[in-house]
């Protein structure tokens, strides 16, 4: 690390150094500095990895719900004076190896983020991110791709309709129709009366088209300045440089300013209310069951460090698992069916808040529920917490706190989002990646006597600054909220003079031929394919059997915590066990084992695990489609003083798991089926596209039954057996225990630093001879059908379309598995964002292949089009196959296949990684030969690639669209031929 040596009081680039703090429990340091000319504020942290992260951040609080803070987010990508091309952030992503680029608007502040591990491309996209932010283009033309224009439906007549159009028009329509998001927005709406939480800074969709092309740039001159701005860093980079950089390009331009950012506190209510809110719901689905209510509490303000650490302390001992008191009390009431989205202590805002509540709920129950919750506060007030149960909340955060994540983001943006809340409200950020210190004060608390008890009084149950919010379902608002839009397009057309006709007209055409214009990108900087590492590095892997169970070990920078993984084949379960397979994985760790019932199970859990579960896992086989491995895989972390006491209860979990409480199942069936229908709205291109690839390879269609819209439906089922079928199903999970858990064919992994792996070795011998040895026999995996339907129509209640269509390829071993590869990049940064995101206005057009699965696809997210989406993507095709793209565009997609082949994971995530080679027989050279492959892609193989496997007279396609019932009506009146066959989830 280059920044061991600062202390407070010297100055470097114009700043000051003003704290220096350590940070044992993550191996950093934290610098903070602030710019005395400007009042900028600077944090790095310091720490031995090579995956720097960069952002700018600035408080943005709305005054309005016209989601301005969102679409200037948007629009400062688009085009900035050292770069003044239309898209210079997409256009980096093609030229880049960056790990992580995004921007993200919250409710009162917003940031731009990016890391990578290459030094040259992380230089060059801190020029982009930099300019973009502080000295944006904001055209009125890029405003109105971004955020909302007015559109006649047929662009070039001016007698259609007209429409709104607009990126953050539609992704918000989208978002909107989230019943959890809805919620969060209609709470904050309720219980800040007065601040700007009270307002959607993503944007309402009725209020979007108010905002001006001015006012968007007002909100800029105001809030996006170097007083207002908080600067983050991360890595082993060299400090000084890069704030001399930031210097350079930014800092020198500008003096000081008193910013008027700062949110006030929120003025305190004198009494509870309650509120009552709607969302739409189409006809199709009974309105029974599908309400939300949510109890919430304004607590401390932001600034008080250690009573936020108590009241996160205190929100996991009422609801951190089934055993919790609140958490089992609203779950055993019958009231709901889950805990309401949001549920848990807040503290992102100025004033941070507690919420409880239910989902799968009725509106008659707003009342029963409140009491519910406030009498079980009472009752918890006084009978208390154990200290045991204490002591394991704090055992459980100290494993989040040190464990090194990173998987599905880069440890560095974690890290930042723990600390920007408080950071940027001028708290203590130090608290939220160091909360030792806090921790042995609450415990001084806590001796002296009963701590958590009057914080409940005070935070809670004696503070009127309450809000009990009901949102209900209706048939009738989505169809009023259409009609309102329709009725308000419509007086706007007939008010309209020819002149203004013309001007949309004139608008349109403009904004289409600036989309197809190709631009000189030459200004952008860029990487070339000398920059990218032709060989992955090589992984550290140590194998030895115990008990006849082979057995890898991986030595990794782990932070004091063991991660082992138990894997299980399938083979030798029939078809209708394997069909149960996502429930019985679903239910393993939520149910009694042994002697213990489930809440003596849970607290177990949580004393000395940092969590165990179960998955399902399926892995094609590198040289062959339709074949793959299916298995059941135990996934367990504990802090290395516990490794024993956690495998003493791998054995019970395993060895004795009880699925008798036939209460307890149909409760955790509950929760499972809301929270399955809960991430469909936000995830529908991954279920649309299962859904399509399922009738395209068996391995594809085990996968749409496991995890895909089947999945959903066959848990809604489920949740509502009789006792009788819940009984048989009981039995069933019963028998998959005993057939599962055996020797034969297992394999452990375990992540570990070096020495520690000794901690490990005996507890985990002992509980492989507790596993039966099993038959002699050969076990084979059953056959798996394809799923029947080439074009598909799912309905489900948004008011915006997923649309997919999926390929059927070739696998990773083959020749043609690299060109794939380039190819999807190409097509989603060359094609099918420009169509389908900037003129069409879905939130995203998108292109992917998997060389394990051999699948390519394309998708849209948040899409107002269907059949228009379906012949973007045959059009795409038709682009790729006459060679409409260029030599650059080939780079940048090969650049781009690398950013993800490279992209890093967690140390726990990385020997995941190489434990599923293993099983695959992917071995390294495998490995970096397909990496030499991806290098040598050119012209002609992409070409050949897409005329073989997606061309219309050779490809093996599926369609899946998912959507409202009446748009799905409507694509099917529009398509000429393969209708939609519309089908229920």
């Amino acid at each position: 690390m280059h920044n061991r040596s600062f202390s407070a009081g010297q100055t470097l680039c114009n700043c000051l150094v003003e704290q220096v703090d350590q940070l044992p429990d993550i191996n950093a340091t934290m610098i903070r500095l602030r710019h005395e000319p400007t009042g900028a504020r600077f944090m790095h942290l310091d720490r031995e990895d090579n995956n720097h992260l960069f952002s700018v951040g600035f408080r943005t609080p709305p005054e309005d719900s016209t989601g301005v803070a969102h679409i200037l987010e948007h629009t400062v990508l688009c085009g900035s004076k050292r770069f003044p091309v239309r898209d210079p952030f997409f256009s980096m992503l093609k030229r880049s190896l960056n790990t992580f680029m995004n921007a993200m608007t919250a409710s009162d502040w917003t940031i731009y983020p990016f890391s990578s591990q290459n030094e040259k491309d992380f230089h060059n996209l801190l020029d982009i991110y930099l300019d973009a932010a502080f000295f944006p283009t904001l055209s009125e033309q890029d405003f109105s791709q971004e955020g909302h224009r007015l559109e006649f439906e047929t662009p070039d007549d001016s007698s259609s309709p007209l429409t709104y159009k607009g990126v953050v028009y539609n992704e918000m329509k989208g978002a909107m129709s989230d019943t959890s998001s809805l919620l969060s927005r209609r709470l904050g709406r309720a219980l800040y009366p007065t601040t700007t939480y009270h307002h959607n800074s993503g944007g309402e969709p009725e209020e979007i088209p108010n905002l001006t092309w001015q006012q968007l740039r007002d909100f800029h001159a105001r809030y996006y300045h170097p007083s207002n701005a908080w600067f983050f860093s991360y890595g082993d980079l060299d400090l000084e440089t890069h704030i001399g950089l930031i210097e350079d390009r930014v800092l020198q331009h500008f003096t000081r300013i008193e910013p008027d950012s700062a949110v006030p506190s929120e003025v305190r209510l004198t009494a509870p209310r309650q509120e009552r809110e709607r969302y739409p719901l189409d006809e199709s689905e009974p309105l029974q069951k599908k309400s939300l209510v949510q109890v919430a509490w304004l607590t401390c303000e932001i600034e008080d460090s250690f009573e936020r650490l108590a009241l996160t302390v205190l929100s996991s001992l009422l609801l951190g698992n089934p055993a919790a008191p609140l958490y089992k009390a609203l779950l055993d009431s019958g009231l709901g069916d889950n805990l309401a989205p949001g549920t848990g202590y807040h503290d992102d805002n100025r004033t941070t808040y507690f919420a409880a509540g239910l989902q799968g709920t009725d509106p008659e129950h707003l009342d029963a529920v409140e009491t519910l919750i406030l009498g079980t506060l009472e009752r918890i007030a006084d009978e208390g917490f154990s200290r045991a149960r204490i002591e394991g909340v704090l055992h459980r955060m100290e494993i989040a706190n040190r464990e090194v994540t990173g998987d599905s983001y880069p440890y560095a943006l974690i890290l930042l989002m723990r600390v920007i809340g408080a950071w940027i409200h001028d708290g203590d950020p130090l608290s939220a990646l160091q909360f030792s210190d806090h921790v042995e004060r609450l415990r001084q608390e806590l001796d002296r006597g009963p701590f958590f008890e009057k914080l409940l009084r005070r935070t809670l149950i004696d503070n009127p600054h309450r809000v009990a919010l009901l949102l209900q379902p209706d048939h009738t608002l989505g169809a009023e909220q259409d009609r309102q839009t329709r009725a308000q397009l419509d007086a706007i057309q007939k008010n309209l003079s020819d002149t203004e006709s013309a001007d949309i007209l004139r608008r349109s055409a403009a904004l289409q031929q600036a989309q197809d214009a190709e631009e000189d990108l030459s200004c952008l900087p860029t990487l070339e394919l000398s920059d990218i590492d032709p060989r992955e590095p090589e992984g550290s892997v140590e194998s030895d059997s115990i008990e006849g169970v082979e057995v890898h070990w991986f030595d990794r920078p782990t932070n004091g915590i063991g991660f082992v993984t138990l894997n299980f084949p399938v083979d030798g379960l029939s078809i209708d066990q394997i069909a149960d397979l996502p429930t019985f994985c679903s239910l393993l760790t939520q149910v009694g084992a042994g002697k213990m019932d489930y809440l003596e199970m849970a607290e177990r859990l949580e004393a000395v695990t940092g969590g165990v579960l179960a998955r399902t896992s399926l892995l094609e086989t590198p040289a062959e489609l339709d074949r793959f491995q299916a298995s059941v895989q135990i996934k367990a972390k504990a802090l290395v003083r516990n490794i024993p006491q956690m495998f003493a209860l791998l054995k019970e979990i395993c060895g004795a798991p009880d699925f008798g409480d036939l209460q307890r199942l149909r409760t955790v069936l509950g929760q499972l089926k809301v929270s399955l229908e809960n991430s469909v709205p936000s995830s529908g291109h991954t279920y649309a596209a299962r859904a399509a690839a399922a009738s395209l390879s068996p391995a594809a269609r085990l996968r749409e039954h496991w995890s895909g819209l089947e999945q959903v439906s066959r848990v809604s089922q489920l949740a509502d057996l009789s006792d009788e079928e819940l009984r048989a199903l009981s039995q069933r999970l019963q028998a998959i225990a005993a057939a599962l858990f055996r020797r034969d064919s297992a394999q452990a992994a375990v992540a570990i630093e070096g020495d520690n792996a000794a901690a490990v070795r005996s507890p985990l011998a002992a509980f492989i001879a507790t596993l039966p040895k099993g038959a002699d026999d050969e076990k084979i995996l059953p056959q798996v059908p394809v799923a029947q339907g080439r074009q598909q129509g799912w309905v489900w209640s948004v008011p915006v379309s997923f649309v997919t269509k999926v390929f059927r390829t070739v696998p990773y071993r083959h020749p043609h598995a690299a060109a794939l590869l380039v190819l999807a990049k190409l097509m989603r940064a060359e094609y099918l964002h420009r169509e389908i995101r900037e003129k069409g206005g879905a939130y995203g057009g998108l292109a992917s292949y998997s060389a394990e699965s051999g699948l390519f696809s394309m998708l849209s997210y948040r899409d107002p089009q269907i059949t228009q989406t379906l012949q973007v993507y045959d059009a795409a095709v038709d682009w790729v196959v006459v060679g409409g793209f260029s030599e650059e565009s080939i780079k940048e997609a090969i650049l781009g296949v690398f950013s993800d082949l490279d992209r890093p994971l967690s140390p726990s995530g990385q020997a995941s990684h190489e434990f599923a080679c293993l099983r695959q027989g992917l071995t390294l050279t495998m490995r970096n030969q397909l990496r030499g492959e991806i290098l040598a892609v050119d012209r002609q193989a992409l070409i050949e690639v897409a005329t073989r496997y997606l061309g219309a007279d050779t490809a093996d396609s599926a369609v899946s669209v998912l959507a409202g019932e009446q748009a799905l009506q409507n694509a099917n009146d529009e398509l000429n031929s393969g209708e939609l066959d519309v089908r229920r989830i």
